[in-house]
């Protein structure tokens, strides 16, 4: 309970710790706006109007028949619910929870509406499930689901009563999802970071960090800026930049949540890492105003302008595009893994969100799963979901099921990205350290210290606070 509870202390006070592993960091601002609430009134008259079953409603307060006799609570993610300010995600939602109400009349799911502010509920969550009264179902941030698991109710013979394999999830997802011999949550929705790159451009991508630099002076030359990323102080910054660290072999911290990053090769690697980032502000590949980027939106206006070549971001960068420059994105630009220190390395890192199960009832429990599976998991849920939000699926077959996924090249490369994905250690210190980094990242590009002594500053400060 402690380990937990300090975690999310940490997270609460960690700048914006949540939403760059998770999506947008728009996604959950909008949530109480007037098109949010325009919404839920809409998709209660749409519920009442259809007579087929005229005791169901579905709004964002009440799923169900409000007489039924087993009642279910449900804590979504704000914008994962039908309080979200996205028609497409709000249609999508009120029609699948229409079909699971109607059948299964003697039930109701009863959402609990919660601040947007997700720190704060995912540690709310964590006290209540700590005190035997947390919602019988509920979405939990995916790096901080370990802290969840003692709490969460195992859900194997649903998941298998409902023809779905483990094994079908990316790895990264399986190793949260079943920590031991049980399967605890269900990892639903992920993102994953690549490199963006100009094809008219750029034909053939680097591979390395040594031919990125190399490729860009020479783009820099010609008037692009090659190589934009973000590198101001935030959450986004260190979820685009790790996989530099991985790739190499790099750990945070060792089995037990003791950080490790800056002693021998890991420390070697972080230095490496940021010496990296270092090299392309210092030969011009890269504007030292990527200082002031510190989500990939920031990035946009200079995409839209067509004098950038190469950027490192998150998948949903391809959707946000399409919508800055039209089909001109599908035209010119095209992705592919991110350059590592070496050929023979691969990364990335996911983000995303799991359903646990609270609920000791039984048969609450076994209603619960399939509820959430129906929603977001199963093949036409996760279809349904992940179209509707533009949203990777973090099961495997689902790109290959998903006509809107099987049709689009970019989801296919992002699957490939998928299967070398890392995800953030769920350890209490982790928020400091992702901080920490984001100091050092900010202050080597600015000019103001070391690679050396920025890492070796951010392992003091993290190691005084363990």
């Amino acid at each position: 309970m402690k380990r937990g509870l300090a975690l999310l202390l940490a997270v609460v006070m960690a700048a914006g710790i949540f939403l760059a592993g998770c999506g947008n960091k728009n996604e959950n601002q909008s949530v109480q706006s007037t098109a949010a609430q325009s919404n839920a009134a809409q998709s209660e008259q749409s519920s009442k109007t259809d007579n087929s079953n005229a005791n169901v409603t579905v709004t964002p307060q009440l799923i169900g028949d409000k007489n039924a006799k087993t009642e279910i609570t449900w804590q979504p993610v704000p914008a994962h619910s039908m309080m979200d300010s996205n028609q497409a995600k709000v249609e999508y939602l009120t029609k699948k929870a229409k079909e699971w109400a109607e059948k299964h009349p003697d039930v109701k799911i009863v959402p609990i509406q919660t601040t947007i502010a997700i720190s704060d509920s995912m540690a709310k969550i964590l006290v209540q499930a700590a005190s035997g009264q947390a919602p019988d179902i509920a979405a939990i941030d995916s790096y901080i689901f370990p802290n969840f698991t003692k709490y969460a109710q195992p859900i194997d013979d649903v998941v298998q009563e409902k023809n779905l394999d483990i094994n079908d999830w990316f790895p990264f997802a399986q190793k949260v999802m079943k920590p031991e011999d049980k399967i605890l949550g269900l990892w639903y929705t992920t993102d994953v970071r690549a490199l963006f790159y100009r094809k008219d451009i750029v034909k053939n991508p680097p591979k390395t960090w040594q031919e990125l630099l190399d490729l860009g002076k020479q783009l820099k030359g010609q008037g692009y800026d090659a190589f934009l990323y973000s590198a101001g102080r935030d959450e986004n910054v260190t979820m685009n930049t790790l996989p530099y660290f991985f790739g190499q072999g790099g750990k945070l911290v060792d089995d037990n949540g003791t950080p490790v990053f800056g002693e021998g090769e890991n420390r070697a690697a972080m230095i490496n890492y940021i010496n990296f980032l270092k090299s392309t502000v210092d030969t011009g590949v890269t504007p030292t105003r990527v200082l002031n980027f510190k989500s990939d939106p920031n990035m946009n206006a200079d995409l839209a302008a067509g004098k950038v070549a190469m950027f490192v971001g998150v998948s949903n960068m391809a959707a946000q595009l399409r919508s800055v420059i039209a089909d001109k994105f599908d035209e010119l630009w095209d992705v592919a893994p991110i350059p590592m220190a070496e050929a023979n390395q691969r990364a990335s890192t996911a983000g995303g969100w799991v359903s646990t199960v609270f609920t000791e009832d039984d048969q609450k429990r076994k209603l619960a799963a399939d509820f959430i599976i129906d929603m977001y998991v199963n093949d036409q849920g996760m279809e349904g979901w992940c179209n509707a939000g533009g949203y990777l699926p973090p099961r495997k077959s689902v790109f290959e099921k998903a006509e809107f996924l099987k049709s689009d090249p970019f989801a296919q490369k992002f699957k490939e990205e998928l299967q070398f994905a890392y995800v953030r250690p769920a350890a209490n210190i982790y928020p400091t350290i992702s901080q920490e980094i984001q100091i050092a990242i900010n202050n080597v590009l600015a000019g103001q210290t070391t690679p050396e002594k920025a890492v070796d500053n951010a392992w003091k400060i993290v190691t005084s606070k363990k």
